[in-house]
C-alpha cells in the first residue's frame, strides 16, 4: 500500500523501468439514484469532501447536480451500495 499519494481507482504505479499498458476496467452504468443533501448547510464543505473522496475510490459511484431542481444526485449499483456511502458520510465526515 502507498500512503500520502493522491490517487483514485484504476491508477497504476510502477518503478518506471518497464513500459506497461493495462486494459481499462469495465464500469457498469448506475442502476439507482438518490437526492442527497447535508443535514445542515454549514456541513456543505464536509459533504463535498466526502463525495469527492468516495467518487475517486469507487468508479461505480456517480455524483451530479440536477439542472432543474439543483439537488445533488448520488447514483450507484443499488440501494445497499448507496446506503453504505451515506453511512460512511455520517461516520467519517459527521455529515
Amino acid at each position: 500500500a502507498i500512503f500520502g499519494i493522491d490517487c483514485k481507482s484504476m491508477d497504476t504505479f510502477s518503478s518506471g523501468d518497464m513500459n506497461l499498458v493495462m486494459s481499462s476496467m469495465f464500469v457498469p452504468d448506475p442502476v439507482m439514484s438518490l437526492a442527497v443533501k447535508p443535514a445542515q448547510s454549514k456541513m456543505q464543505n464536509k459533504f463535498a469532501k466526502a463525495l469527492n473522496k468516495f467518487t475517486k475510490e469507487d468508479p461505480t459511484l456517480r455524483v451530479r447536480v440536477d439542472s432543474e431542481t439543483k439537488e445533488t444526485i448520488l447514483s450507484g449499483m443499488g440501494e445497499l451500495h448507496l446506503e453504505v456511502y451515506i453511512e460512511r458520510m455520517k461516520r467519517e465526515y459527521e455529515v
